[in-house]
């Protein structure tokens, strides 16, 4: 995927992937979830009680501090709110606390591209990193799998935001 990946950077990929199936119409068109959904998800519930357990003490965050991440103004979060950001969308710990060069950042960005992409065809119920991680792809197989996935839905005239070697658009804010 290359290029520098702030924090911001990367929660807001993660938000941009991964949309709300609940029918509500929101008021953001792009139709994410609201920083305080995320907040609640990680301070009540399943994922709460998940977090306490791992942590040994309950992990709360707000919607207004998962703004700052995502805009930038806040940039060293306590480990624990980046655990329950990364269990909160399924994606490792290390996804958020990586150094740029680390090739782990490559895998689950191409995990996240693969994810829209078989959304855009309709795909679902799919867990990518079961059916793509284990399979021991390497990365040059994987990213050929994403070339076919973005043939399949020009051929069918299906709009691919994210087309192979196009630099991606920031996301917003």
């Amino acid at each position: 995927m290359g290029g520098r990946r702030s924090l911001a950077d990367r929660l807001n990929l993660l938000f941009a992937t991964f949309k709300p199936n609940d029918g509500v119409n929101r008021a953001r068109s792009d139709g994410e979830y609201f920083n305080s959904e995320i907040a609640e998800r990680i301070n009540k519930g399943a994922l709460a009680d998940r977090l306490r357990q791992e942590m040994d003490a309950p992990v709360t965050i707000s919607g207004a501090y998962i703004g700052e991440l995502r805009s930038g103004k806040a940039t060293d979060p306590r480990l624990s709110h980046l655990k329950a950001l990364a269990m909160a969308f399924g994606v490792p710990t290390t996804y958020l606390v990586s150094a740029d060069d680390d090739p782990a950042l490559d895998d689950v960005e191409g995990d996240l591209s693969r994810l829209r992409t078989m959304r855009e065809l309709n795909v679902r119920q799919v867990v990518l990193r079961d059916v793509i991680g284990r399979t021991g792809l390497s990365s040059a197989s994987q990213h050929a799998l994403n070339s076919v996935l973005a043939q399949l839905l020009e051929l069918e005239g299906i709009d691919n935001p994210d087309p192979p070697g196009r630099a991606r658009p920031e996301p917003p804010a």
